[in-house]
């Protein structure tokens, strides 16, 4: 158990390592830079080089690396540039909506994913079956922009059910905030049901080919129990591994569906930053989207490595 951890946390350290540098490489190579931005179309020339003294911009690359390493080590990552805010702290004010948009999304996406996928399992190759392979195509081909907007046409301008653009926290009040999000939180959903439920389906069909599924068959025990008392026991493992990558995913893939309902988010303040050239602030949340990508791997691989006594024989879990 020790030498697999040691070793996942070795890989996911090396991970870290790359992607900062690749964010921070790439940053600097993008032409211009946040005093232009904040200098305008008639700044001078020594008002724009006297914004990228103070912002850290006419040091060397290497200087610039060395202070964006050191920055990262001790979890600060400055002050953004245009809100002229601490970016730690903007980015933990817009962690929840994010985040929960991102955890209430993938719950429900594995939930359908799992009914659905059980009940295509008992019948193979008849209606059921044929519509669990239709909504696997549909789902993950409907864009996310275009599906927000039709939703929030129905919804608000139609049936003037939801407001969209009054987000509510939960503090305030619970029924308005799941009112705020449910849309938000459908979309995503959808679009990661498609995913979620091919991997549900393969693994139980690929659990039913057991000697002890067949046995059981044999000796007259219900198809219905057997799937749902035991073969998801031993097919979960697989989906939840996915549903773990993409809740990841999700903190750092929300911008579109955060702009388009007026979410104030990670993604949206994500969009804000590279648009106004805001560095320090899109580094940051680079920097921290990729630590919770690695960091939800690392404890995914870890739960399946203790609760799976077949990939602890094998010596640890291959991606």
């Amino acid at each position: 158990m020790g030498k697999f951890v040691i070793k996942r946390l070795l890989s996911a350290l090396a991970v870290m390592a790359i992607v900062s540098f690749v964010a921070f490489a790439a940053l600097e190579l993008i032409p211009g830079n946040a005093a232009l931005i904040a200098a305008g179309t008639e700044g001078s020339v020594s008002s724009v080089a006297s914004l990228e003294s103070e912002l850290g911009l006419d040091k060397s690359f290497g200087e610039r690396l060395f202070v964006y390493y050191r920055s990262f080590l001790s979890f600060d990552f400055g002050i953004s540039s245009y809100f002229g805010e601490s970016v730690t702290v903007l980015i933990a004010q817009r962690l929840g909506v994010t985040f929960s948009l991102a955890f209430f999304s993938i719950i429900l996406a594995l939930l359908f994913s799992i009914a659905l996928g059980s009940a295509a399992t008992l019948g193979k190759g008849k209606f059921l079956d044929a519509i669990s392979r239709s909504v696997v195509q549909l789902f993950s081909s409907i864009p996310s922009f275009w599906l927000s907007l039709l939703l929030l046409i129905l919804f608000s301008s139609v049936l003037h059910l939801v407001n969209v653009g009054d987000y509510i926290s939960p503090s305030v009040s619970v029924s308005g905030y799941f009112s705020s999000i449910i849309l938000p939180v459908i979309v995503l959903a959808i679009g990661e049901t498609g995913p979620l439920l091919r991997l549900v389906r393969a693994s139980l069909l690929r659990v039913k080919e057991e000697d002890w599924y067949r046995m059981g068959t044999v000796r007259g025990g219900s198809r219905a129990r057997l799937i749902v008392a035991y073969a998801l026991r031993y097919a979960l493992p697989g989906p939840l591994t996915l549903a773990g990558s993409e809740l990841a995913k999700l903190l750092g893939g929300t911008a579109i569906v955060e702009s388009i309902f007026a979410l104030p988010g990670l993604g949206r303040l994500f969009l804000t930053a590279v648009e106004m050239r805001d560095i320090p602030l899109v580094e940051g949340i680079v920097i921290f989207v990729s630590f919770v990508v690695v960091l939800m791997n690392l404890v995914t691989d870890i739960v399946l490595f203790l609760s799976n006594p077949s990939m602890r024989k094998a010596g640890g879990v291959r991606l």
